[in-house]
């Protein structure tokens, strides 16, 4: 049974799409059965790996005119479900549904035992669609800048996540805090994760594990590839690797001994 995790920040330009791409690609590459979702209209998930006005997409699995299954691509050793520029109109569609938050929930049902992590890539903003992620997630993962204003963004997130944990999704948990496009040596770096760690509601939720600045990063997607494909030996590809180990260390479900 699949564990289906939420990566998510209201503010652009975080490393989301980059941490859900690569994350994705590392929790594969540990012989894991991966599928992505790209929940973002602005298709950057779908974009990096090189697919364009795909014929099924996510807006068609949330309106019920096709499967999970049907909808996803099999991309090296994962799959993924594309996004389209249209989503928003999907979004639109849905939004009177009775129980509309729960869509994603309904339809990740049918494949959640033929997966071992899914992973949603978060539109950057509190909509339906990150509703409805939340409420079928398992955790949450909020890549994070050590820049003015995150814990602006971050404090909203906490209090949505709260509510939705509270009203829709008892089981709803933060897995951690990454810092992506991180310098740990500056002063300013250092003030932030001093400010996280004082955080009581972000007791032991900063990872250990965080994503240094590397052009590889920048460019993989351009050629439709994962870090991992285009640069294996970058510091963004072993950055990606510690911390999926460190994810499954902490979350990961336990081999069964024979």
């Amino acid at each position: 049974m699949a564990t289906i995790i939420s990566i998510i920040n209201y503010k652009g330009g975080t490393g989301k799409t980059t941490t859900a791409l690569n994350f994705g690609a590392a929790l594969a590459k540990k012989r894991k059965k991966v599928l992505l979702l790209d929940f973002d209209s602005q298709c950057n998930l779908t974009l990096s790996k090189g697919i364009r006005n795909p014929e099924k997409h996510i807006g068609n699995v949330l309106v019920r005119k096709a499967s999970v299954e049907e909808s996803m691509l099999k991309l090296d050793n994962f799959h993924l479900v594309p996004s389209t520029h249209n989503l928003l109109d999907y979004e639109f569609n849905i939004s009177n549904e009775p129980g509309r938050e729960f869509i994603a929930k309904e339809v990740l049902a049918e494949v959640k035992d033929k997966f071992d992590y899914i992973v949603i890539d978060c539109p950057p903003s509190l909509g339906l669609l990150s509703i409805n992620s939340l409420v079928a997630a398992d955790y949450f993962i909020v890549p994070m800048q050590a820049e003015n204003f995150a814990f602006i963004g971050l404090d909203s997130i906490l209090n949505a996540t709260e509510k939705v944990k509270m009203r829709m999704n008892p089981n709803l948990e933060l897995a951690g805090i990454l810092m992506a496009k991180f310098t740990p040596r500056t002063k300013f770096s250092k003030a932030v994760i001093s400010n996280i760690l004082a955080d009581e509601r972000l007791k032991n939720k900063l990872f250990d594990s965080y994503i240094r600045q590397d052009i590889s990063l920048m460019e993989s997607p351009a050629f439709g590839q994962t870090v991992f494909e285009y640069a294996p030996r970058s510091r963004g590809a072993r950055d990606y690797r510690n911390f999926a180990n460190e994810f499954l260390k902490k979350y990961g479900k336990k081999e069964k001994k024979n």
